[in-house]
């Protein structure tokens, strides 16, 4: 599942036709200051990041001019909203709002549900909480879609007023196709804004849609380096054989190969709690050598990546060596000295023995003793990365 930004969400709702207000993607201030010119001066300024809730993280700015733009721009780069680094923004034009609706698909089962609410805003949650008779739910019939008659239906029980139902309605069924034609996990509307024209306007929009989808959907949307790494390992897991391997870029500074299902995200939450930051998640079922290397690569093109933490729990069915060793080769391949990147491996089981044999020939990494426990390694990993981090900067 990919959760798109909002920016890419909107490409594929304004290619349907569907009402979205103008914007641009901005990756400085001077970008946004010219969008905002572009739009006529007032724009409402947004953090591209994929999550939710950015209003509540007063991430979304209404800017009167160009200046202004420039300004929410400069605190919105670079900084860190709801766990994600912000590495662009979106300008929007302002739209004169007169009422917020709440509208989402979900396909977390099936059949997907559909949920509107005539009490849309950043308040939804609370709304949720504290009155969820006011967010009407329903069931999405496979066969037949939403008819138009179907979404009038579902608006009338939220209550929207009559001469409304129409337009938002014929939005909501076009919606609907828009969300199952691109294989959609979730789709969110928050504000579906009805303008003082009595126009209805797609505001806020947040999208998931399956993995295979993005190749459909993004052949002229400019790629991020995050998301050219994340896709880059689908295509070595789809392409290359011998079992999967996944990638999930992160904002720390810990490149992290580890496996094991439960295991790995739980050496995540440790690496938390012990004052680290992962850089990424992987998970990983091949003993393919090439798609080791190909992974460990990428981890490595991470240029916030200031050490390697190699770690399963007991493999007892595994080769390890034949994971260890693609990965301490993917190292000395780029020249890397591990005795100032830090390096870190807790693998134990088939192969050790020629693993460690292949640790021991580079200075510098730490293979740390068999049967060690989890919080051993988590513990080195975190304190050499914070050393080498401030060995760094002295020399700065």
């Amino acid at each position: 599942m990919r959760y798109l930004t909002e920016d890419i969400g909107k490409q594929i709702l304004r290619k349907t036709g569907l009402p979205v207000p103008n914007g641009f993607r901005a990756e400085t201030p001077q970008a946004a200051a010219d969008a905002a010119e572009q739009l006529g001066g007032q724009a409402v300024v947004k953090a591209l990041v994929p999550t939710g809730r950015r209003g509540k993280a007063n991430a979304v700015r209404l800017t009167d001019t160009p200046a202004e733009a420039r300004k929410a721009a400069e605190d919105l780069l670079d900084a860190t909203i709801n766990g994600h680094l912000c590495k662009a923004v979106y300008v929007e034009e302002r739209v004169d709002i007169a009422s917020e609706l709440y509208l989402s698909f979900i396909l977390e089962d099936y059949p997907p549900r559909i949920l509107a609410s005539t009490e849309g805003g950043v308040e939804i949650e609370t709304v949720h909480q504290n009155r969820p008779e006011a967010i009407i739910t329903a069931t999405i019939d496979p066969l037949k879609g939403l008819p138009v008659w179907d979404a009038i239906n579902i608006w009338e029980r939220a209550g929207l007023p009559s001469a409304q139902l129409p337009a938002v309605a014929k939005v909501t069924a076009a919606l609907q196709t828009v969300f199952e034609r691109n294989k959609g996990i979730m789709l969110e509307l928050n504000p579906l804004v009805i303008d003082s024209n009595g126009r209805v306007s797609l505001v806020g929009a947040m999208m998931a849609i399956e993995d295979d989808t993005m190749a459909e959907v993004n052949e002229d949307t400019p790629r991020t380096d995050r998301e050219m790494r994340e896709d880059r390992v689908r295509k070595v897991s789809r392409e290359l054989p011998g079992g999967m391997v996944r990638y999930t870029e992160l904002d720390g500074n810990i490149g992290m190969f580890v496996g094991g299902g439960g295991a790995g995200l739980h050496q995540h939450d440790l690496i938390l709690a012990a004052g680290g930051r992962p850089a990424n998640h992987t998970d990983a079922s091949t003993q393919n050598p090439d798609k080791v290397r190909e992974l460990i690569d990428v981890i490595l093109d991470n240029p916030q990546v200031k050490s390697l933490f190699i770690s399963w729990h007991y493999q007892q069915m595994a080769q390890i060596d034949k994971r260890v060793i693609p990965a301490l080769e993917a190292l000395t391949a780029r020249g890397i000295d591990a005795r100032e990147f830090p390096v870190v491996i807790r693998m134990f089981g088939q192969g050790e023995e020629a693993a460690r044999s292949a640790a021991a020939a580079i200075p510098g990494v730490h293979y740390l003793p068999h049967g060690a426990p989890m919080t051993d390694g988590i513990d080195l990993i975190v304190r050499l990365t914070a050393k080498a981090r401030s060995q760094t900067q002295m020399e700065v």
